[in-house]
């Protein structure tokens, strides 16, 4: 499964600027079809929220992480996770899955 960090809900939100405050993320399969969007609720804490953003979006299922950059935390919960990264900016949730399966997207973990 996929997990896109995303400025809004649905599938065709734009991917966000930050990745562990990024107010929703947006669950694909993985053949890429859209599942849902969860909000963030941890964007606002004032330390870690890339660390707890991936904890919520590996307990979707998500095994690929998509967005524009990582912080250290959210890295190193990746990779304690199995979980691989790739960056993206600039287009929607759904573009970016595609891309990412098409093998486009550049591996950030």
């Amino acid at each position: 499964m996929y997990a896109v960090a995303a400025q809004g809900e649905g599938s065709e939100a734009l991917v966000a600027d930050r990745f562990g405050r990024a107010a929703y993320f947006a669950i694909f399969d993985e053949n890429g079809v859209y599942i849902k969007s969860l909000r963030n609720d941890t964007s606002s804490v004032a330390h870690g929220a890339g660390g707890q953003a991936v904890a919520m979006v590996a307990s979707e299922g998500a095994k690929i992480v998509i967005g524009p950059q990582f912080g250290p935390n959210a890295e190193s919960a990746m990779r304690a996770g199995g979980m691989t990264a790739f960056s993206a900016s600039g287009v929607s949730a759904s573009e970016a899955v595609r891309l990412c399966i098409a093998g486009e997207l550049k591996r950030s973990v």
